[in-house]
């Protein structure tokens, strides 16, 4: 493969300290992979009032799960559901699928094969998931279940309108009720229906481009999306969370649920920052400035 030489931008002092406390905070953002269902449980939950006796299982990879901290999206802290390794998901955006290897593969950052089995549905394949389900107790006061979530992806942009039709599931009570902001279903299809008409895309959709300030590898993702599901009264009632890996075992996706917000009442929605490409570009060369620096 060709090798391409970097030349760092030449910087003032107070520039590079800028940049130097943006890579700190590039730093600040954390997953730690934990499959721990009572930590997943204790990071999500909210005002819980009329609603008891919780009980939470998983299935997937012990490394799908994971608690977050510090994110770009402006969540704040929460739990993360992945296709892949969580602990992948932070780090500078390198790979956008549009760079291909000696074979004509595509390029990624994130692309974890778990080795799952891969079942035919309709034209394509439902390969591997990540599924929690809670199940709690609702008393005759209570209507409704809220929450705040992001849905992102490594499968953004190339691949919208094909196969790899990853996808993102809010069962409850078995009825999904993870919605676009238009209603349609969460998933990588009805966000980029066709990956060359960028008209297309859907306005829930950011893209985060090779070069951008926000640290996450994820290609692309969601705004700040809430959930709302009306409760089965006086009975025992379950949340299904789960996202899956459409048409094979790679490019990884992951949902990001904000913490303290899984409760009977909604959490106001902040909007998401676009992804800042200028400043992407000046904090590498910052980076590449420090290391030069650094090795003289």
């Amino acid at each position: 493969m060709k090798k391409h030489k970097f030349f760092p931008l030449a910087l003032t002092p107070i520039a590079v300290s800028i940049l130097i406390m943006n890579t700190k905070a590039v730093l600040a953002f954390n997953i730690t992979s934990s499959p721990n269902s009572s930590d997943f449980l204790d990071a999500i939950l909210g005002d819980t009032m009329g609603l008891n006796n919780f009980e939470i299982s998983a299935s997937g990879n012990p490394m799908a799960f994971g608690l977050f901290q510090d994110d770009p999206f402006g969540l704040d802290s929460g739990v993360v559901l992945s296709t892949g390794k969580v602990e992948d998901l932070p780090g500078v955006n390198t790979l956008d699928g549009t760079q291909l290897d000696s074979e004509g593969i595509p390029l990624r950052d994130l692309s974890t094969n778990f080795n799952g089995t891969c079942v035919p549905i309709s034209e394509t394949f439902s390969c591997e998931s990540t599924t929690v389900n809670i199940s709690f107790d609702v008393d005759d006061k209570i209507e409704k279940v809220f929450f705040n979530y992001i849905f992102g992806s490594e499968e953004f942009v190339e691949f919208g309108g094909k196969k790899f039709n990853d996808s993102f599931e809010l069962l409850l009570n078995g009825q999904n009720l993870a919605k676009l902001s238009d209603g349609q279903a969460v998933s990588i299809n009805n966000l980029i229906p066709n990956s060359e008409d960028v008209m297309s895309f859907h306005s829930d959709y950011i893209n985060n481009p090779v070069g951008s300030q926000t640290q996450t590898k994820l290609d692309g993702y969601t705004q700040t999306l809430g959930f709302e599901g009306i409760l089965n009264k006086n009975e025992r009632n379950t949340l299904t969370i789960q996202i899956t890996d459409i048409g094979d075992n790679q490019f990884d996706s992951a949902v990001f649920i904000q913490g303290r917000t899984l409760g009977t009442r909604p959490t106001p929605v902040t909007a998401v920052p676009e992804p800042n490409l200028w400043l992407g570009y000046l904090s590498l060369g910052a980076i590449a400035y420090l290391y030069k620096q650094r090795n003289l």
